[in-house]
């Protein structure tokens, strides 16, 4: 059925952003299509969701020559991850409540990285 959407909003550009995280070097419209999970959005869409993303700073458009272009992440993925926790505490009036609800849903091992990072930060600062 024309039309139909099989992805929520937002997902195939999260989905192309991580395709470009996992890849070692920049991927052409065509290579980021074929590895997309689920059923393959059609090549213009995928080509629409890039320039969309480079628009927003996300990714970064290098030219090849005039008809070959690839693709690769602006951030690293920890960087795209720390942005979007960031913008969610920013949504919030009760910071301290989303961070203590976050931390709540941590697991052992998530919680133990979180504690070394707090303490690397802390031996780091001047």
């Amino acid at each position: 059925m024309p039309g139909r959407k099989t992805r929520a909003q937002g997902q195939l550009e999260s989905e192309i952003v991580g395709v470009l995280h996992r890849s070692a070097e920049p991927l052409g419209a065509a290579e980021i299509q074929e590895a997309l999970p689920g059923k393959k959005p059609a090549y213009t869409t995928v080509l629409t969701s890039l320039e969309r993303l480079v628009a927003k700073g996300r990714v970064r458009r290098i030219a090849l020559s005039p008809r070959r272009v690839k693709f690769a992440a602006v951030r690293s993925e920890a960087e795209d991850a720390s942005d979007s926790m960031l913008s969610a505490l920013a949504t919030v009036e009760d910071r301290r409540a989303a961070l203590v609800k976050f931390v709540g849903n941590l697991d052992d091992v998530d919680s133990a990285l979180l504690r070394a990072a707090l303490a690397y930060d802390r031996t780091m600062t001047p």
